[in-house]
């Protein structure tokens, strides 16, 4: 049986550290080694096999990481790919699978063919190890670190570890370069890295969407454009995978309850799950707040109409694209996803706040 791995669960920080030490191991006995990284949604079953069992022009030995396991389909011809592997006569080629799900969602001819030590899960940490870990990351370093602090860098991240390193190492970076000389990080410092660091995009601009705020839907409209000038269509891409979660989001919710809605809810694209799980605290009440200003219905007739707008938007000018999308924000918000007629429009082209800052 050849060497195969599946390393499954959320808590990506310890994944990606079992990945290296595994590397490190293999480096020792093939200083050759080639790593190769795939990503299954676009993974196709002979360019897997070519990876494992193609000997290498430059490697003696090959480690196969495959990520995002947990978005193919159980019935994936990739899975027959790697079934072959395992049963495989003894190739120079490790694999190792990635996945956020937990070993139940295996197929069950991968489980029958896996032995059980070969299938790990990694689970989060318990909230009270997240503080201990954030505060642990600092104090080596050589700062301190309020609980208020620690509370806002949790609301900020989706946490594993591997979210929380990056996250605190950026903050990290941001107060040495601002020479804060206490050493010393309160909830305030926080703020404050948010406010300089903050940038506008289809999330942020959905965030206000969410609340049904015109004002500031179009003041982050306004900073993304100005940014941006072309960046219409991955604004309209945003909106809609967002409004997709929310139409999962409310239909779950009214049948397994809030919280395995937050877990299982997932935004669809052509039969294939493109993300799933609304997870961190800041992202759970922007999907309440649009759940509370959005029926059902309404989402629905939303997503029709983003999806009705993508011709309009994608053949827009740069600059087009203000009152294309601004006049498309309006319907959203103002008449949830009902057009209106042209004296409505008439009316919105006519208000100040929309040509406001040179638009």
């Amino acid at each position: 049986m050849n060497d195969v791995s599946f390393l499954m669960g959320p808590e990506e920080g310890s994944k990606q550290a079992w990945v290296e030490e595994k590397e490190q191991g293999l480096r020792k006995a093939h200083p050759d080694l080639e790593r190769v990284t795939l990503f299954a949604f676009e993974t196709e079953p002979g360019q897997l096999e070519e990876a494992l069992l193609s000997p290498s022009l430059f490697a003696s030995y090959t480690l196969v990481v495959l990520k995002h396991y947990e978005e193919l389909r159980k019935d994936s011809p990739v899975n027959k790919t790697i079934i072959n592997f395992i049963n495989a006569p003894d190739a120079p080629a490790s694999l190792v699978v990635l996945s956020s799900e937990t070993a139940y969602s295996l197929p069950a001819a991968i489980t029958k063919a896996l032995p059980k030590d070969r299938v790990q899960t990694f689970w989060e940490l318990f909230e009270n190890k997240k503080q201990d870990w954030i505060r642990s990351f600092f104090r080596r370093e050589g700062w301190d670190i309020s609980a208020d602090a620690i509370r806002l860098i949790l609301d900020m991240v989706d946490n594993n570890t591997l979210e929380m390193k990056q996250t605190c190492s950026q903050l990290l970076t941001f107060f040495i370069v601002s020479r804060k000389a206490d050493k010393q990080i309160d909830s305030e410092d926080i703020s404050s890295y948010l406010t300089h660091t903050k940038s506008e995009d289809g999330f942020s601009l959905f965030a206000q969407v969410a609340r049904a705020d015109l004002r500031r839907s179009l003041s982050s409209l306004r900073r993304i454009l100005t940014t941006d000038p072309r960046a219409q269509m991955s604004i309209l891409t945003i909106l809609l995978r967002q409004f997709r979660m929310l139409e999962s989001f409310i239909t779950l919710r009214q049948a397994l309850g809030e919280e395995e809605a937050f877990k299982e809810a997932s935004a669809l694209s052509s039969g294939a799950v493109e993300a799933k799980g609304i997870r961190t605290i800041r992202d759970k009440d922007t999907f309440r707040a649009a759940a509370s200003h959005y029926s059902l219905e309404e989402v629905r007739g939303i997503i029709l109409l983003l999806e009705e707008s993508e011709t309009e938007v994608k053949t827009a000018s740069a600059e087009e694209a203000w009152g294309v999308l601004s006049l498309l924000l309006r319907t959203v918000i103002s008449s949830h996803g009902r057009k209106c007629g042209l004296s409505l429009e008439c009316q919105f082209f006519d208000d100040p706040l929309s040509y406001s800052a040179g638009y």
